[in-house]
């Protein structure tokens, strides 16, 4: 759950007190959860909201860009070399904000870009835009770094 709240936020201790107001509000609310076998994902559905709100208590604002085109980069990951998880997560810290919180959704989470455009009141568009930034920030970060064999 630190790993996520990291990911999202970038800041050791905005994380750990996301973490601790989570883990509060999840006992707090125990009862409330009917199959007790699905509470890490419950868990990990409050760190990612929690983020989301001290994201927008801290004013991250999403661009609308609908006149630059996209594309789908769902599959890009196919025929991807092996690399170092330490440095693909100091790469992903990096990152602006915006294009951090929809990688971390989408590739590391599993979001579909309709999920991240409702959890983040965005569009699909920007979605799929800050995404596919993000992923191509990422790629020049990562340049160089990455042994291919």
């Amino acid at each position: 759950m630190y790993n996520i709240a990291i990911r999202f936020l970038n800041n050791k201790m905005d994380a750990e007190d996301i973490l601790q107001e989570s883990f509060t509000t999840a006992f707090s609310r125990l009862e409330e959860l009917q199959n007790k076998d699905l509470f890490g994902s419950w868990l990990k559905r409050i760190v990612i909201n929690n983020c989301i709100s001290l994201q927008r208590k801290q004013k991250i604002a999403f661009e609308e860009i609908d006149e630059q085109r996209h594309r789908e980069v769902d599959e890009m990951d196919e025929g991807m070399p092996k690399v170092d998880p330490a440095l693909v997560h100091r790469a992903i810290k990096e990152l602006p904000n915006k294009g951090r919180t929809v990688l971390v959704l989408r590739a590391l989470e599993g979001y579909s870009h309709k999920e991240i455009a409702e959890t983040l009141d965005i569009s699909v568009s920007t979605s799929k835009t800050q995404y596919s930034r993000a992923l191509s920030l990422l790629n020049k970060k990562l340049k160089g770094k990455i042994d291919v064999n």
